[in-house]
């Protein structure tokens, strides 16, 4: 994966929401069920502020927010803005997710420069993501 590319920023954007949202439950299948419980374990050392950590259920790889998705995996665009849309081959996804957070959690992030979340860097555009993603298909 390029880095800047469309995938990778969305990637990274994906990572930094499920490092830093809370009431997340995220459902992997059982044969991933070991490295994302490692996953949690680093988050809590990374960030010993944060009380709250995300639930992991055993099935289809999801992610949901007190019951709405968090990220929308469809090869169709989501009605929902707030859904960071990432329509790219869900096994790959899960690995690059897992990687991309061990990442940001080793560069000090919710602290790091260059992390997102702070004054100095742009928020998300969901919209200009998804019309990047969309030049991507046609």
């Amino acid at each position: 994966m390029e880095e800047n590319s469309v995938h990778w920023l969305a990637i990274r954007e994906a990572a930094r929401r499920l490092l830093v949202e809370t009431d997340l439950a995220i459902t992997v299948p059982p044969s991933s069920l070991k490295v994302w419980h490692r996953l949690i374990l680093n988050m809590g050392d990374s960030m010993p502020q944060r009380l709250n950590f995300p639930e992991l259920i055993e099935g289809q790889f999801s992610v949901s927010q007190e019951d709405a998705p968090l990220f929308d995996f469809s090869p169709d665009e989501p009605r929902e803005k707030t859904t960071l849309w990432l329509p790219f081959d869900t096994d790959e996804l899960m690995h690059e997710l897992l990687q991309m957070c061990s990442e940001l959690l080793l560069a000090g992030f919710p602290g790091c420069s260059g992390c997102g979340y702070r004054d100095e860097e742009q928020k998300w555009d969901e919209i200009a993501h998804r019309q990047r993603v969309s030049n991507l298909t046609e």
